[in-house]
């Protein structure tokens, strides 16, 4: 930065702030940027790191309309050379915008061209891990198990353990996905472990509930009462509704099985969270596994073909010649 002007050397140092904060502390890279930082003030290349940034924190806290409001900005900005120096991410960031946002082909197609670019290995391995995850969207489990394979085998390589936590957890879905719950006990066990040792707060958090939760199946109620504390303060640290509906519903099966009365307050707070939760996947697990117990009756919505995305700055996306 010594050969920056002032202004542009401190816009720096806060966006390096921003991305050093995005896997640990994700509200803290949203304030840097919305707070310490004015767009007009930045360089065109610090504008794509701005609208980069701001994208990954916003998906990450599940603030999609947000995410989208920097991903149509970021594109406008597609001819500088910074642009295509960071496509393979910002390919990558929009392919999960658009699972999160249920444009499931779309998605699928974005994942695809981004691994068609110049990447490094890190990049592979994460496109690979989205590209799973939208195999299992697809109940493709096979699919799903060998792209994770493949992730978990580069991570291996890179000695990469927040990924190898990662890959883990997801590992762990896919086995609770199919009753396996020995399995899943495992690997979520293994990816809370990895978490906790990388410090990444959203890591942890996925990977405990989903721990809490194959306790619960498993009735290993006293490990169940050491985790759901830590795991209850964090989650009320972090402004993500939907793990937040996804702990409560956990909670509540579990306090059915202490003989505790479930309200028909909190049976409707249960019913109208429900579709906030993050995935199609998770809904049928919670359908099938806590709602019954706790005498509610969920219609799980019809399978509905994967929505189009329509942006005209996606066509080029889909055509992915860059």
């Amino acid at each position: 930065m010594a050969n920056l002007d002032p202004k542009t050397a401190e816009n720096e140092y806060l966006l390096q702030q921003a991305q050093y904060y995005l896997s640990s502390d994700p509200t803290k890279s949203l304030r840097i940027l919305s707070d310490d930082l004015t767009l007009s003030q930045l360089t065109t290349k610090q504008k794509i790191q701005w609208y980069l940034l701001n994208t990954r924190a916003a998906i990450v806290t599940n603030q999609l309309n947000n995410g989208y409001a920097s991903l149509e900005q970021l594109f406008l900005l597609n001819e500088h050379p910074f642009f295509y120096e960071k496509l393979p991410s910002i390919l990558s960031m929009t392919g999960v915008w658009l699972r999160k946002s249920s444009y499931i082909n779309d998605a699928e197609t974005t994942f695809t061209c981004a691994l068609k670019q110049p990447s490094s290995l890190n990049q592979q391995m994460g496109l690979k891990i989205s590209l799973a995850i939208i195999a299992r969207h697809q109940a493709n489990y096979i699919r799903a198990k060998a792209l994770y394979k493949e992730a978990y085998q580069i991570a291996e390589k890179l000695k990469n353990e927040r990924a190898l936590a990662t890959i883990a957890n997801n590992l762990g879905v896919l086995a609770l996905d199919n009753g396996k719950l020995t399995q899943a006990n495992g690997y979520f066990r293994k990816a809370l472990a990895g978490h906790q040792l990388q410090a990444k707060k959203p890591g942890h958090i996925n990977a405990g509930i989903n721990l809490l939760f194959v306790f619960l199946l498993q009735k290993q109620f006293i490990n169940y009462q050491r985790l759901y504390d830590p795991i209850a303060k964090l989650v009320e640290s972090f402004p993500d509704q939907p793990k937040r509906t996804y702990l409560l519903w956990v909670n509540s099966g579990y306090q059915a099985t202490q003989g505790k009365l479930i309200s028909q307050q909190l049976r409707a707070q249960l019913i109208t969270e429900f579709d906030q939760l993050e995935s199609e996947g998770l809904k049928r697990l919670i359908h099938k596994h806590l709602a019954p117990s706790l005498n509610i009756v969920l219609k799980l919505p019809a399978q509905q073909a994967s929505k189009t995305f329509n942006a005209p700055w996606f066509k080029q996306v889909k055509l992915c010649n860059w």
